[in-house]
C-alpha cells in the first residue's frame, strides 16, 4: 500500500535516531522547493515544528524530520484514549503553531494535519507538527478544511461518555474562519469546564480519577488552653483502657470502651511480667550493640543515619512494652436489637479435639448408601483396551498465529484481528496478546494484516522491538513470513502463517 501526502512518498528510517522521510522515487526537484521557506526553516527553530533536514545524494533530494523522544498522536490515541479537556488543549495547540507560521513566511497549507504526521511531546500541549515547504499549489487545500478534517479524526477516537461534547464543540468551531477565532472560541470552551470538578479531578497524563480536596469538617476537640485532646480521647465516654488477661474473670461492661459504628477495632495493651520485660529489654541491647557495631566496621554517613533511626525505633518499643505492654487487638460483637449495647469482648475457647469428632451414632446408614453414587464413580462392564470413539476428527488449517514458549510448553495464539496489538496493556487498554514483561509499553507493537499479507510495526515503544535479531524502526512496517523470529524484551515470539 503506498503511502503518500502531498505527492512524496513516506517511511521511517533509523540514522543514529528515529525519523521520518519524504522523497520521490525519481527524485525531487529543487525547483518544487520554496526557496524562501527552506531558508527561514533554516535560519530560524521554529516552535511546535518536527526539526526539518534537507538532505541531497546523487541530485536526489529528502526531507528528514527528527522524532526522537516523541510519539505519534495515532498511537498516543490507541494507548490514553482522547478526552475533551485533550481535544481543547491538543487543539488550541495547533492553532497556536498555524498562527506563528506568519512570523516566519511559513505558508499555512504547508502543515499536514492528520493524527500520523502529529507528535507529542511531554504533555497534549507539546505539539510537533510537520511542514513541508512546497512552494503552493493553486488547487491548495484550505487549512480550515484541513482543521475540520482533523477534528472529524479526533472525534472518533474520543471517548465514548465525552463524545458529544466534543461534536458539539466541533460544530461551534465549524463556523469560525479565522485563527484567532479558533483561539478564543477553544479558550471559552476550556474556561466553561469548572477547575474543581463535582467529585473528581482528571489528570491530564493517564486520565485517572483524582479525589476533590476538601477541608475537613472533623477538626479534632480543643481544649480550653487551645490545646488539642490526645488522639486516644475520642469521647467523653470513652476510656483508655489497659486488659490484664492473666485473669481467667468475665471482663466487666465498664471495663471496656464502648464502640460507635465506623471506629473499627480498639487497641488494648497486655501487661508482661518482670521477667518478660527483662527478656525484651536484652533482646533490645543486643540488637542496638549489633547496629554499633556495623556502623564502627563500616562507618559512613548513611550508616549513621539508619543505625540512628533504628536505634530510636528499638527503645521505643521498648518503653511502650515497659509502660503499656504488648498491644492487642479486641474482636467485638454487638446485638443486633439494641444498637446502645454495650460491646463485649468475645473470648474464645479451645476446644477438645475428642468433642468436634462425630459419634457412630450420628451417621444414617441407609442415607449413606442411598447417596454413594454421588460420591463415588460406577465402573462400567465395557473393555478396558477397547478403543474409544473420539468422533471425526478433520485436520483444520491453523491460520496465521504466533507461538512462544512457556516451560518447555508451546503456546499459541490465532490472529484473528488485522491490527494485533502485542504489550503490557492495563486496566483500561486491551490488548490482544499480554507481554508480562518489565520494560514492555503498554502498546509495544503491532501485527497488521494487509493485501499482501501480514507486517509488523514497532509503535514507538521505549526498548523496541526486533525482527530475526534486527531492531525494527518506530512506526516502520516489515513484512513478516513463515518462521520469522520475533523479540519483545525478553519474551521471544514465533510468527506461523
Amino acid at each position: 500500500m503506498t503511502q503518500e501526502v502531498f505527492g512524496l512518498r513516506y517511511e521511517f528510517v533509523y540514522r543514529h535516531g528515529h525519523y521520518m522521510v519524504l522523497y520521490k522515487e525519481d527524485g525531487l526537484d529543487s525547483k518544487n522547493l520554496s526557496t524562501l521557506q527552506v531558508r527561514m526553516l533554516e535560519a530560524n527553530d521554529v516552535p511546535n515544528l518536527l526539526p526539518l533536514e534537507i538532505q541531497e545524494v546523487d541530485l536526489r533530494i529528502s526531507l528528514l524530520y527528527k522524532l526522537s523522544a516523541k510519539r505519534m498522536l495515532a498511537h498516543v490515541l490507541k494507548v490514553e484514549g482522547l478526552s475533551k479537556q485533550h481535544f481543547a488543549k491538543l487543539m488550541y495547540a495547533i492553532v497556536c503553531a498555524l498562527g506563528e507560521s506568519k512570523n516566519y513566511m511559513l505558508s499555512e497549507s504547508g502543515y499536514v494535519l492528520k493524527d500520523n504526521f502529529i507528535f507529542i511531546g511531554s504533555d497534549w500541549s507539546d505539539v510537533y507538527l510537520t511542514y513541508v515547504p512546497l512552494e503552493p499549489m493553486n488547487d491548495e487545500e484550505s487549512v480550515f478544511n484541513s482543521l475540520e478534517s482533523l477534528m472529524k479524526q479526533l472525534s472518533q477516537k474520543s471517548n465514548d461518555d465525552e463524545r458529544s461534547v466534543v461534536l458539539s464543540w466541533m460544530e461551534t468551531l465549524a463556523q469560525v474562519q479565522s485563527l484567532q477565532g479558533y483561539k478564543e472560541k477553544l479558550l471559552a470552551l476550556m474556561d466553561e469546564q469548572p477547575l474543581v470538578q463535582a467529585a473528581y479531578l482528571t489528570s491530564s497524563h493517564d486520565n485517572e480519577q483524582v479525589p476533590e480536596i476538601r477541608p475537613s469538617t472533623q477538626m479534632p476537640p480543643v481544649k480550653e488552653n487551645g490545646l488539642p485532646k490526645p488522639l486516644w480521647k475520642r469521647g467523653e465516654d470513652q476510656q483508655q483502657v489497659r486488659i490484664d488477661t492473666s485473669n481467667e474473670e468475665l471482663l466487666q461492661p465498664n471495663s471496656v470502651p464502648k464502640m460507635n459504628e465506623g471506629q473499627g477495632s480498639p487497641v488494648s495493651f497486655i501487661t508482661l511480667s518482670g521477667r518478660s520485660r527483662t527478656i525484651v529489654l536484652a533482646v533490645v541491647i543486643l540488637l542496638t550493640a549489633f547496629l554499633w557495631q556495623n556502623y564502627l566496621t563500616y562507618p559512613s554517613t548513611g550508616t549513621l543515619q539508619i543505625t540512628s533511626g533504628i536505634s530510636i525505633l528499638l527503645m521505643t518499643v521498648w518503653f511502650v512494652i515497659r509502660f503499656l505492654g504488648l498491644p492487642r487487638f479486641l474482636r467485638y460483637t454487638k446485638g443486633s436489637n439494641d444498637a446502645n449495647l454495650p460491646i463485649f469482648p468475645v473470648v474464645e475457647k479451645q476446644q477438645d479435639p475428642k468433642l468436634e469428632a462425630p459419634s457412630p451414632e450420628s451417621t444414617n446408614i441407609q442415607n449413606y448408601y442411598q447417596n454413594l453414587h454421588m460420591h463415588t464413580t460406577l465402573l462400567t462392564h465395557k473393555k478396558p483396551n477397547a478403543t474409544v470413539f473420539l468422533g471425526r476428527l478433520m485436520n483444520q488449517p491453523l491460520g496465521a498465529r504466533i507461538e512462544w514458549q512457556i516451560e518447555g510448553t508451546t503456546k499459541t495464539a490465532p490472529l484473528n484481528n488485522d491490527h494485533f496489538t502485542m504489550g503490557r496493556g492495563d486496566a483500561s487498554l486491551k490488548v490482544d496478546y499480554v507481554l508480562d514483561e518489565a520494560g514492555a509499553s503498554r502498546i509495544h507493537a503491532e501485527i497488521i494484516k494487509n493485501e499482501e499479507g501480514y507486517v509488523i510495526k514497532d509503535t514507538g515503544s521505549t526498548n523496541g522491538t526486533y525482527l530475526n535479531g534486527e531492531p525494527l524502526v518506530a512506526y516502520q512496517s516489515y513484512p513478516l513470513k513463515d518462521g520469522d523470529e520475533i523479540r519483545i524484551v525478553r519474551q521471544e515470539i514465533i510468527f506461523r502463517l
